[in-house]
Formats: C-alpha cells, sequence, structure tokens
C-alpha cells in the first residue's frame, strides 16, 4: 500500500504517497503520516470513483483513475511524468456507485443508463450497449 487517493464531494482528489513507509516506521502517532498532495480540484464535479491501474508487462506506471460525474481523468502517479495534471481520457463519467476496476485492475468501467463503458490509461475504449431498466445492486 504505497499510495492513498481520498476522493471529495467538493471535486478535490489527495494523494498520499510512500504511506507503507510511514505507516511500518514504527511510529504510532498519526503526524508521522505524510502530506497529501492535492492533484486534482474541480469544484463543480464531485468525485464518485477511483481506482488505482497498478504496473505491468504493458505499462510500468501506478496511474489513479479519477470519476466525476461528467468525466473519467488518469493521473500518473509513478514514473517518469508522474505528478502532472490528470488527463481526461473519457467525457462520460456517472454517478456515486457506478464505477469500478476491471477484474485484472487495468481499466476503469463506467455504467451509465444506456451503456456500460470501458476506460484505459489513454482514452475510453469499448462501450457495451444495453436495453432494458437497469438494476442497482
Amino acid at each position: 500500500m504505497s499510495y492513498l487517493a481520498v476522493g471529495l464531494a467538493d471535486g478535490t482528489v489527495l494523494l498520499y504517497r510512500h504511506l507503507d513507509q510511514s505507516l511500518f516506521s514504527g511510529s504510532t502517532s498519526l503526524t508521522a503520516l505524510p502530506k497529501p498532495r492535492t492533484i486534482h480540484e474541480s469544484p463543480n464535479e464531485p468525485i464518485t470513483g477511483l481506482g488505482f491501474r497498478e504496473p505491468d508487462e504493458e505499462i510500468s506506471n501506478v496511474y489513479l483513475f479519477i470519476v466525476t460525474l461528467n468525466r473519467v481523468l488518469a493521473y500518473q502517479a509513478s514514473g517518469k511524468g508522474s505528478g502532472s495534471t490528470p488527463t481526461v481520457v473519457s467525457e462520460v463519467g456517472c454517478g456515486l456507485g457506478c464505477a469500478a476496476m476491471d477484474r485484472h485492475a487495468r481499466n476503469m468501467i463506467v455504467a451509465k443508463d444506456e451503456a456500460i463503458y470501458v476506460c484505459g490509461t489513454d482514452s475510453r475504449g469499448s462501450s457495451y450497449a444495453y436495453e432494458g431498466i437497469p438494476v442497482v445492486l
């Protein structure tokens, strides 16, 4: 657990780095936690989902997906070029509880009334349209 992201209803995303080092340093004080970095602010868009994409054979960096009501963004959390502004990967966002990482933790899945969208670190990929009444579990 090197990273911890917190998304707030005011559109702010806080990122804690090197959290594992702070937790296992032997200190029991909460003041030993690293300071969070504000990586995204969007006052008109509450954060409705977050998900980390871990490194693998294809992509060697950690990415954080940020989901709002209106879009999905990707933030590079590690590697060369990390720390820059999150990039928009989809102009389709979703409500609270309607976004999740896929089973391999590679893509963000966004559910809307008309379709299910798959978002990667560079752009929106496949979409799966469906008919009928959506069921919320």
